[in-house]
C-alpha cells in the first residue's frame, strides 16, 4: 500500500508497541523513513527482544511505561506527530472475570492517551478498536465501545484545529496472540482434539497485513472523529477447521470437542451499529463512519437518520454475502502457516 511519503521524517509513537499489532506497525514504519519511532509498553522482555531485532536502527527509542500512568504518557508524547494507540487488554473471558483491569487499561488508559495527546498538541491519533464494540455482549467489547466514544468526542467538544482522533475497528486478526488460527494450528500439531464453540458461529477475519494497512491508511486519510473499518469477509468456525484439516492433509474425521459458547461470546458479529448506518459511507476498500453532527447533540435528535434491519444485515458476519470462499479460507490459512513456521510459539 502506498502512503505518499506521509510518514517520512515524522516522529511516531506506538503505544503497546510490543504487542502483536504494535510490533507489526513498527515493522511497516521502519520502511517508511520516519524521523523517530518511539515504542511505549510495559513489557521489558519484549522490548529487549526488539532491541536485538532492530539493533542497526538508531531512530527507534524504547520507553517502559503503562497507559494507566498519565505522567509517563505526558513525557513520551512530547514532540510527537502521530500516535498509534495499540495498547489494550483484549481477551473476552478474562474481561468478564476481571472487569476492573480492563476498565483501567481500555477506558481510563485511553482517557490518559487523549489527555496527553491534547496537552502535547499531537496532530494525529489513531486508536485501535474491535467489532466487539458493536452491540457489545461482553466487558471487553463495552470498553472498546467507550474507547471509541472517548476519541470521537474530540470532534464534538474540544475540536482543536489541526488535531485528528481516528478510530479503526478490527475484526479477528489472524495470528494475533490467543486467536483462533494459532489455537487450531497448535491443537493439530500436538494431535489434540480441536475445540469448537458452535459449528454455526461466524466471525470476520483480516490478515495482520490487512490490519496494518487499515491503520496506516486511516492515519493518512482519516478525519477527526471517524471510525474506519475494512470491508472484511467472514466465515463459520467449522469452515476454518475444515480448511485446516484439508490444507494440512489430515483426516477429515479429526476429533472435535464441542465446548459451547464461552462467557461473553456472541454467535455472530457486526461491523456497524444501528445508529452508524446513516453515517456510514464507502471509500476505497473501507467503510467510514462519520461522527455525530454537533447539531444532533444540541437538538438531542439524529438528523437524517435512515436505515433498516435489512441494511444492518449487510454488515453481519452470518450474512452469506460476506462469507469467504473455500479458496479464500485456504489462502488465509496457508499465509498463517507460512508465517508460523518462522516462529517458535503457536499461541
Amino acid at each position: 500500500m502506498r502512503h505518499n511519503n506521509y510518514f517520512k521524517n515524522k516522529r511516531v509513537l506506538v503505544l503497546g508497541g510490543t504487542g502483536s499489532i504494535g510490533t507489526k506497525v513498527i515493522d511497516s514504519l521502519v520502511t517508511l523513513s520516519p524521523k523517530v519511532i518511539k515504542i511505549f509498553s510495559r513489557d521489558e522482555y519484549k522490548q529487549h527482544k526488539l532491541r536485538y531485532k532492530y539493533t542497526d536502527l538508531n531512530f527507534i527509542d524504547y520507553n517502559l511505561g503503562d497507559i494507566r500512568d498519565i505522567d509517563s504518557l505526558n513525557t513520551v508524547c512530547k514532540n510527537i506527530d502521530i500516535i498509534f494507540h495499540c495498547a489494550a487488554l483484549k481477551h473476552v473471558p478474562i474481561s468478564e472475570e476481571m472487569p476492573e483491569e480492563f476498565i483501567k487499561t481500555n477506558i481510563l488508559g485511553s482517557l490518559n492517551v487523549k489527555k496527553a495527546a491534547l496537552l502535547n498538541n499531537v496532530p494525529t491519533i489513531v486508536s485501535i478498536s474491535s467489532d466487539k464494540a458493536v452491540d457489545s455482549a461482553n466487558l471487553m467489547g463495552l470498553t472498546k465501545a467507550v474507547q471509541e466514544k472517548i476519541f470521537a468526542s474530540h470532534y464534538l467538544k474540544e475540536k482543536r484545529p489541526g488535531v485528528r482522533f481516528i478510530n479503526v475497528r478490527f475484526g479477528n486478526v489472524i495470528g494475533s496472540h490467543g486467536s483462533l488460527f494459532p489455537i487450531i494450528y497448535h491443537q493439530i500439531m500436538n494431535n489434540q482434539p480441536i475445540t469448537l464453540t458452535h459449528p454455526e458461529m461466524t466471525r470476520f477475519y483480516m490478515s495482520q497485513q490487512e490490519a496494518i494497512d487499515l491503520i496506516l491508511w486511516s492515519a493518512v486519510n482519516g478525519n477527526d472523529g471517524e471510525i474506519i473499518i475494512k470491508k472484511m469477509k467472514s466465515a463459520k468456525i467449522i469452515a476454518i477447521i475444515n480448511g485446516y484439516l484439508k490444507l494440512m492433509k489430515k483426516k477429515q474425521n479429526w476429533p472435535i470437542k464441542n465446548i459451547g459458547l464461552r462467557v461473553g461470546e456472541k454467535m455472530h458479529e457486526s461491523l456497524i451499529t444501528e445508529d452508524n448506518l446513516y453515517r456510514t459511507k464507502e471509500k476505497d476498500q473501507y467503510y467510514v463512519v462519520s461522527p455525530y453532527n454537533p447539531k444532533e447533540i444540541i437538538s438531542d435528535k439524529m438528523l437524517n437518520a435512515e436505515g433498516s434491519i435489512q441494511e444492518k444485515n449487510k454488515f453481519m458476519s452470518n450474512n452469506r454475502q460476506n462469507y469467504m470462499s473455500n479458496a479464500e479460507i485456504s489462502c488465509y490459512i496457508a499465509g498463517f502457516i507460512k508465517w508460523q513456521q518462522l516462529h517458535t510459539s503457536y499461541l
